[in-house]
């Protein structure tokens, strides 16, 4: 009887340590996209050809898409952090409030926070589009109270 107790407790130890490892490896994947992501933005911000193909013709002004480009940069950036544990839900809402406290982040977030939703694959992306859309709608309910 003993020696089934030993082996199930060393059965239970195997699973948790496949699972703890294939948690880290899909953070390290994720972080690892994450950082090609941030190098195509910084190149797209820094060659004006590259904003070019990206804008749909008459969509923006070269600025204006620059500034969102920023922003979509900020962005990624927490989403990975929140991703891979880095930002707990209460970090995350203090700096999502951050970010729509200035209108590029509202800008951003109205113009394309539909799209990151229909790009959500799991309940880390739905997680953190909810709070971001919350902090987006309560800015801009300050926005439509101030004018």
């Amino acid at each position: 009887m003993k020696t089934s107790y030993v082996v199930l407790a060393a059965a239970a130890v195997g699973i948790a340590r496949l699972v703890q490892s294939e948690r880290q490896h899909r953070q390290r994947l994720a972080l690892h996209a994450e950082e090609m992501h941030q190098e195509l933005i910084s190149q797209a911000v820094s060659n004006p050809e590259l904003r070019v193909m990206w804008t749909a013709p008459g969509e923006l002004p070269d600025e204006e898409y620059t500034n969102l480009l920023h922003c979509n940069r900020l962005i990624s950036f927490l989403s990975a952090k929140f991703r891979a544990g880095l930002l707990d839900t209460a970090s995350l809402r203090v700096q999502a409030r951050w970010v729509m406290a200035r209108q590029v982040g509202r800008t951003y977030w109205t113009m394309l926070g539909s799209f990151r939703d229909e790009e959500a694959v799991d309940r880390f992306d739905r997680a953190f589009n909810t709070i971001m859309a919350d902090e987006h709608a309560a800015m801009a309910a300050v926005d439509t109270v101030a004018t």
